[in-house]
């Protein structure tokens, strides 16, 4: 399997990001704007858009790769948001509040969330590392060092004709 068609290591984290931000950055995002707090029946129609756009970014191998992809992929989930956010109103109050603040709010949260995912998905690797190294478990005992021992003599060697003949050194005894 090629690199372009395999997930990123990352790909569970991006996806699961991208649908808690969006769901919380577009309900922020549409107070801010003028919106209002979402009523139960908004917040499902929202938490099921932003499940879906989690799961698509999450498992299509072209999105969990590219940072342009990502903010493509939040832009449409604040759309999603804001589109599910706006269906289940009751009264929505996009009368009074001009549209621009709205997509501001919206533009801004998208770049907003951009920036948290990028930065999670580069701490990812060496927040592993330290977890791992520091979770991994003690090692209880040292390999003991390897004891030097002497050959035994090899008696079939030669000796020297010398040391055969029984000369030695050794001189009479001190009181003779």
């Amino acid at each position: 399997m090629s690199a372009a068609r395999r997930p990123a290591p990352t790909a569970a984290l991006r996806g699961g990001a991208v649908g808690a931000t969006v769901a919380s950055l577009a309900v922020a995002a549409h107070g801010v704007g003028g919106g209002g707090l979402p009523d139960t029946t908004a917040l499902t129609l929202l938490l099921a858009a932003c499940v879906g756009v989690g799961a698509a970014v999450g498992g299509v191998p072209a999105l969990t790769r590219s940072h342009w992809a990502l903010l493509a992929a939040l832009a449409a989930g604040q759309g999603a948001g804001h589109l599910a956010l706006t269906l289940a109103s009751d009264a929505h109050v996009h009368l009074g509040v001009p549209a621009l603040t709205m997509l501001a709010a919206h533009a801004a949260a998208t770049v907003v969330c951009a920036a948290l995912i990028l930065t999670a998905e580069r701490l990812y690797g060496p927040v592993t590392n330290v977890l791992r190294a520091v979770l991994e478990p003690p090692v209880l005992g040292v390999e003991p060092a390897r004891v030097l021992r002497p050959r035994p003599l090899n008696r079939r060697a030669p000796r020297l004709t010398v040391l055969a003949a029984g000369l030695s050194r050794r001189g009479p005894p001190v009181l003779a």
